[in-house]
């Protein structure tokens, strides 16, 4: 088709994503990237600019396209056009601290359970537009700007938390694994800690076990400096990698979080609720409280009630909400 008859048909498909989006509650449905070519192009070329097309299009407002007309940018530079488009997106959310913050519950199962909400970023762009998550995060990691982002993160929560004085709860805020490899980061994070100890001791830091895997030298030193400043650690996506028990008797988080692969479906799946059950009472032994992460639907939680989890987080218990 023409290019205008398809720039006519991408609008259209915005349009039909965004009442998706709103009727599903969602953050998002879909980017489009659109190109314009000949006969004469080889498929890999036309993909490439489609490709690029797309990374432009997620750095605009939610569910955008973006028509990838000018084939000339393919001299070898197309990804690094998209990469452009996205390390400007990035740097501006850094330097304007563009983010907003959302708390997802999780709910402890028993009157003793001792649980958190989970601090969840979402990014926006210069029109205040919000930036696909997922995507920035990636991007973030490609760019080697994943540290700033972390800092961004923790900088803005305790911010909100002290001057809203929501000191009566506790915090879950991510961190990712090239954040907790990286000294300089480690002894900023330390001594803003130090800093803001009331802060500090509501904070439950998510780490993902594959990301404490990488290095157990430095997963230790984290999670000793961590306890020290009276702060939490969560092991995050549990059960993905084969850790021993050792490992986590000598790391000692908090917590540990199953991989959501165990907890989907987990009413009907005898083999999953066999393995929860083992892994409940190795970590009750070793004092460590078990979550379970994306618990959809009233059989599921059921089942893991059953099954003595210390706290459930999913759409079904409770939905992201501004912090």
């Amino acid at each position: 088709m023409t290019l205008k008859a398809a720039e006519d048909y991408a609008n259209e498909l915005m349009l039909k994503f965004n009442d998706y989006q709103q009727v599903n509650e969602l953050d998002s449905v879909a980017y489009s990237g659109l190109v314009y070519f000949d006969q004469s192009k080889p498929l890999g070329e036309l993909l490439a600019l489609a490709d690029t097309g797309v990374s432009v299009a997620q750095t605009q407002k939610v569910n955008s396209w973006y028509s990838q007309k000018d084939i000339d940018i393919l001299t070898d530079a197309s990804a690094n056009f998209g990469n452009q488009n996205w390390r400007q997106e990035i740097d501006s959310v850094l330097a304007s601290g563009r983010i907003n913050l959302l708390l997802q519950p999780i709910q402890p199962i028993g009157r003793n359970s001792r649980v958190y909400g989970e601090v969840l970023a979402r990014f926006l762009n210069a029109n205040d537009d919000m930036l696909p998550t997922s995507t920035f995060i990636a991007m973030a990691e490609k760019l080697d700007k994943i540290t700033d982002v972390d800092r961004l993160i923790i900088d803005t929560a305790i911010k909100e938390i002290t001057s809203k004085n929501m000191l009566d709860s506790s915090y879950g805020i991510n961190l990712s694994p090239r954040s907790i490899n990286n000294q300089h980061f480690m002894i900023w994070l330390e001594r803003k800690l130090l800093r803001e100890p009331s802060a500090a001791s509501r904070l439950v830091f998510e780490i993902s076990e594959l990301g404490l895997q990488q290095n157990i030298k430095t997963a230790k030193r984290l999670v000793d400096m961590l306890h020290r400043v009276g702060s939490r650690v969560t092991v995050e996506r549990f059960g993905v990698g084969l850790t021993s028990f050792k490992f986590f008797r000598d790391l000692t988080p908090d917590y540990i979080k199953m991989d959501s692969s165990y907890t989907r479906d987990i009413d009907d799946d005898k083999n999953n609720q066999y393995f929860l059950r083992l892994m409940v009472d190795l970590a009750h032994r070793l004092g460590i409280s078990v979550l379970a992460e994306s618990v959809e639907s009233q059989e599921e939680k059921h089942t893991l009630e059953k099954l003595f989890i210390d706290g459930c987080q999913g759409y079904y218990v409770g939905k992201p909400a501004k912090l």
